[in-house]
């Protein structure tokens, strides 16, 4: 009952004679539906949500620990970068920035002689990281 009133936003009563219209909730559509073996009600088109339930289904337990765990770890972070206000890149988007600086004219011209081909090197491998990244989630490499 509380996450009814937190999803249709209205307020629980003990009484079916204290109902009046500003402690009703309200919901566009309400339905249950058989999903396997097991019967489920689905509350949509509600106005303001304060709560929702991710339904997830899979072959085997393991799968759906998996996916539990995926969606959990990205819920946090949202929630993390929600109350720190910032966001700290992931995916190889540093080893981007650091090549790209190690190569550009400004940091180059202040290497001098040999040092240049090194630093370039360094900078190439530094884009090893993202480009299997790329690679591992299905991209073309030479479009990274």
């Amino acid at each position: 009952m509380e996450r009814l009133q937190l999803v249709c936003g209205g307020i629980a009563q003990n009484s079916v004679d204290d109902l009046t219209p500003d402690v009703l909730g309200w919901a566009g559509l309400v339905y249950e539906q058989q999903l396997g073996e097991e019967k489920y009600t689905f509350i949509e088109e509600v106005k303001d949500p304060k709560s929702v339930t991710l339904l997830i289904k899979g072959p085997n337990a393991h799968t759906i620990t998996q996916i539990t765990d995926a969606v959990r770890d990205g819920l946090r972070s949202v929630y993390n970068m929600i109350v720190d206000k910032s966001v700290v890149p992931g995916g190889g988007a540093f080893q981007v920035a650091c090549a790209e600086h190690l190569k550009s004219h400004d940091f180059i011209k202040t290497v001098k002689g040999k040092s240049k081909f090194g630093v370039e090197a360094f900078a190439d491998a530094l884009l090893i990281i993202p480009k299997t990244l790329a690679a591992n989630a299905g991209h073309d490499v030479q479009d990274a």
